[in-house]
């Protein structure tokens, strides 16, 4: 063979090989975020927020998922990722049946994220980064149609409910089997405004609400016929300061207390275990048990945890509050308070979750400078500085807004909430119980916020997201 030919095809071999490794390179570049985890059969979709960015063969968040079984179990039938106890946190699945669950304000300005700016709902720039490139998200449909869906529950990623109570038109309760793609009326509550729905350890399924027909504020969903039955538990009296009109929150204990608090007013109402009758109180406070007049407050969340009540709340005008348990002697349901927020400060929380009775997380608005209020609890409830401030901007978040509800699996959060001054819908991810943030909201064509506010959300042991939105929405994270 001649030199000139022996050189030629040292040049065509040459050329391959190097078109052969720009190819292989051009796989691995910042932008790979998704491929990594598609090379890891155990991901599952679980980075919900990893792997993006310079992530590039890391993996970082690669095991975030792998906690989801860590508490499964503690609910009923497939309770995806839960707690100790009764309660399910957030009516969550990173719940527990003691524990925390459902709950779900308002204006300002700045609800965008066009590089640094400030203004408007613009989901442009640097946070586009943040996005998870493994899953997508869908829009389906739920059947309560007002502002907020205030009521839903998992037994497994197929099966559930939805109560509904908000706004006039807000009655019913509604069954799924499908996972959320359809939702089936039970024509036995069409009577009944229901706020939370809860299963015990026993697999009984509890709800509260009012029930305009029979007049019960607490009730069973009687699953054992052809047809739901509603099975009334309590009929508030005719007491201006004791009565609860229509319930908010429902929490169970694993021992089997029930405690409910009023969705307009500062009465609540108790159940020991093992009684039939429930006790109406005025306030939910350890004043009787400490001698002193403290002045009944509003909760917006109440769950169990350990066989005793944890909640949180306070009004618009007062900083934002956490009720904790009571160790007075004689104490049950008895709470004592802390503020969370400076007393200059004017904020509500709406939902609380607890990984121990010394660590934990609880979320609402800062109605002073309207931004989502994230509070991490390390260490005694009872001492305000216990309760770290957490701030979304830290973490590259930038909107405006307020933080409705949360639910939990392992080491991760979602937290869905609402953008000022716009009212769209958001969604963020944490898999460090709450210290550092991703958005991972859904977003149109024109990347702004795709959804109407979120006041609900459920988080399944496969990656699954399920967020209710206001009017009807709902969306589904794939992973």
């Amino acid at each position: 063979m001649t030199t000139k030919r022996w050189m030629k095809l040292a040049m065509v071999a040459f050329a391959m090989f190097w078109t052969a490794g720009c190819e292989t390179m051009t796989g691995n570049d910042g932008g790979n975020n998704g491929g990594d985890s598609s090379q890891d059969g155990s991901n599952n979709g679980d980075n919900t927020g990893d792997n993006t960015g310079d992530n590039t063969g890391d993996n970082t968040g690669d095991n975030t998922g792998d906690n989801t079984g860590d508490d499964t179990g503690d609910n009923t039938g497939d309770n995806t990722g839960d707690n100790t106890d009764t309660d399910n946190q957030g009516g969550n699945t990173g719940d527990d049946p003691d524990n925390p669950d459902d709950n779900t304000g308002d204006d300002n300005t700045g609800d965008d994220n066009t590089g640094d700016d400030m203004t408007g709902d613009d989901m442009t720039g640097d946070d586009m980064m943040d996005q998870p490139v493994s899953g997508t998200w869908s829009e389906l449909t739920q059947p309560c149609g007002g502002t907020r869906a205030n009521a839903m529950w998992f037994d497994s990623r197929m099966n559930g409910y939805m109560g509904c109570g908000d706004n006039a038109a807000g009655f019913g309760l509604f069954v799924t089997e499908d996972g959320g793609e359809t939702w089936e009326s039970q024509p036995l509550f069409n009577g009944a405004r229901i706020n939370d729905i809860r299963r015990d350890s026993n697999g009984t399924l509890y709800a509260t609400g009012t029930d305009t027909v029979d007049s019960h504020e607490v009730f069973i969903i009687d699953e054992s016929g052809p047809v739901r039955q509603l099975v009334g538990q309590y009929q508030s009296s005719l007491s201006a300061f004791t009565a609860v009109s229509q319930g908010e929150n429902i929490a169970i204990t694993q021992d089997g207390q029930l405690f409910i608090d009023s969705l307009t007013g500062t009465q609540t109402a108790y159940r020991a275990a093992g009684a039939t009758e429930f006790m109406e109180l005025e306030t939910h406070l350890d004043d009787e048990l400490t001698g002193q007049d403290n002045p009944s407050e509003q909760m917006s969340r109440v769950i169990g945890y350990n066989n005793r009540f944890w909640g949180v709340g306070s009004v618009i005008n007062r900083p934002g509050t956490v009720y904790y348990p009571s160790n007075e002697p004689g104490a049950t349901y008895h709470m004592k308070k802390v503020e969370v927020q400076p007393s200059t400060r004017d904020g509500e929380l709406h939902d609380i979750y607890l990984w121990s009775e010394t660590d934990g997380l609880v979320i609402g608005f800062d109605h002073s400078l309207d931004y989502p209020l994230i509070h991490k609890l390390s260490g005694d409830p009872g001492v305000a500085e216990n309760w770290a401030k957490i701030d979304l901007f830290n973490s590259g978040i930038l909107y405006q807004g307020g933080a409705w509800k949360m639910a939990v699996r392992g080491d991760e959060v979602v937290l869905v909430g609402q953008t000022f001054p716009n009212n769209r819908g958001f969604v963020v991810y944490s898999m460090d119980r709450g210290m550092t943030w991703t958005d991972i909201s859904p977003l149109d064509e024109d990347a702004d916020f795709a959804a109407n506010l979120m006041s609900n959300v459920w988080y399944f042991d496969d990656g699954t997201i399920l967020v209710a939105a206001e009017g009807g929405e709902m969306w589904r994270y794939n992973p």
